[in-house]
């Protein structure tokens, strides 16, 4: 029998989760679930399948890379951040996300976007379409999304209404996966996509057991700052509310942080992904503008490239309405340096590291395990990073970054 032409079917690429093939399947033979590795792909039912291939014309794993992306080489990248006080605070870096979802509300579109689910300790996408739900989507999630029900409710409101507009939010590959899919059903309604500078996501296998044993020492967990800005928007630092305690740690000194820095439990399609270097499917990708031009700044300030013309109309207007402050124009390559823009070369020991994790080693062990055989230069990085960020008041570490860079 001839093997059927679906999304299981062999590829020199990995899958990236992103759940538009399920989205696509017109007979739902595809389910998104968490894998062995956690991380959340496409199941197929053979015997539901019906070999139309539709699937693999929206997925990363069988297009090549020039594919529906724009190279982000030749583009400006803008320093800006929100206007709106409570906003800067409050969010990741610069407000931008969410004041363009706010502003998109308020003009008629919906917003696709990513809420971190405390019943069930996961990230999922959802589509909001009310100001109050708005909160919801404040914050980064460093964890892979869950699309499934996202994309599958974006794809019925679109069938009901052609003229609902959209701003969708999300990883690169998952925009990828979604301009491939408006492509692919001929959708003519607006979507605006704006994706994220990515550094890769890390497997619910780090994820759940961190969770677990946070809660067993700060109870029920109610609100996680995976990226809190009270230490200074430099230091990155994870704060976690549970019903009897609170839990604030910088990053290199945080288990669960240690993992997604150290490259050793993402994703597999993470280690050499083309779009999270150097290509965008998306109108807007935006991000912290780490490195050294805004090293002064301590309140945040979002890196901001727009791709293609709709995205740079789009942030004229948030300028022109005094939403938003464009503060500069750069050279892409003074973003594009801070960022994570280079192959990962822990394959091998990622997949050695996930294996002792299903097998019940714990975190710490595992990541005792796995620090002695990192290579010498990371471990000694590693270390100084967690004397420094730890040991030296801000004001020091401003100066100390400065003379390195």
């Amino acid at each position: 029998m001839t093997a059927k032409r679906n999304i299981s079917s062999p590829s020199s690429r990995s899958c990236t989760g992103c759940g538009a093939c399920d989205a696509i399947c017109p007979v739902s033979a595809i389910k998104m679930q968490l894998n062995d590795d956690g991380f959340y792909a496409p199941v197929v039912d053979i015997d539901r399948c019906i070999d139309c291939g539709r699937c693999q014309k929206v997925c990363y794993k069988f297009l090549p890379p020039n594919t529906a992306v724009t190279s982000m080489a030749e583009q400006p990248v803008w320093g800006v951040y929100s206007n709106d006080p409570v906003t800067h605070r409050t969010t990741t870096s610069g407000g931008v996300a969410y004041e363009l979802s706010r502003w998109g509300l308020r003009v008629g579109y919906k917003i696709l976007g990513v809420v971190y689910d405390y019943d069930h300790h996961d990230a999922r996408t959802v589509l909001i379409e009310r100001f109050n739900e708005l909160e919801r989507l404040k914050g980064s999630k460093y964890i892979q999304a869950k699309t499934d029900d996202g994309l599958k409710l974006l794809k019925q409101k679109v069938a009901d209404d052609v003229s609902s507009k959209y701003i969708c939010f999300g990883t690169p590959c998952q925009m990828f996966g979604l301009r491939q899919l408006i492509k692919e059903q001929r959708w003519k309604n607006e979507f605006i996509l704006v994706d994220l500078f990515c550094h890769g996501v890390p497997s619910y296998l780090v994820w759940t057991p961190y969770v677990l044993q946070k809660q067993q020492k700060l109870g029920q967990l109610h609100k996680i700052d995976f990226r809190y800005k009270g230490n200074g928007w430099h230091q990155y630092t994870i704060r976690l509310e549970g019903k009897q305690r609170i839990y604030t740690q910088y990053a290199y000194k945080d288990v669960f942080y240690r993992y997604f820095f150290d490259n050793v439990a993402l994703n597999s399609s993470c280690y050499d992904c083309w779009l999270r270097k150097r290509s965008t499917a998306a109108d807007l990708r935006i991000g912290d503008f780490l490195g050294g031009a805004y090293e002064h700044r301590d309140d945040g300030v979002s890196a901001v490239v727009a791709a293609t013309e709709t995205g740079r109309k789009l942030l004229e207007i948030l300028q022109y309405e005094g939403i938003l402050t464009i503060d500069n124009s750069w050279n892409i390559e003074t973003c594009l340096k801070a960022q994570s823009m280079h192959d990962y070369p822990l394959r091998p020991l990622r997949d050695a590291v996930l294996g002792r994790l299903r097998s019940g080693y714990g975190l710490a062990s595992t990541q005792r395990w796995y620090f002695r055989r990192i290579p010498l230069q990371s471990r000694i990085r590693s270390v100084l990073k967690r004397v420094v960020s730890t040991c030296l008041p801000n004001r020091f570490l401003v100066h100390l970054r400065q003379m390195v860079r």
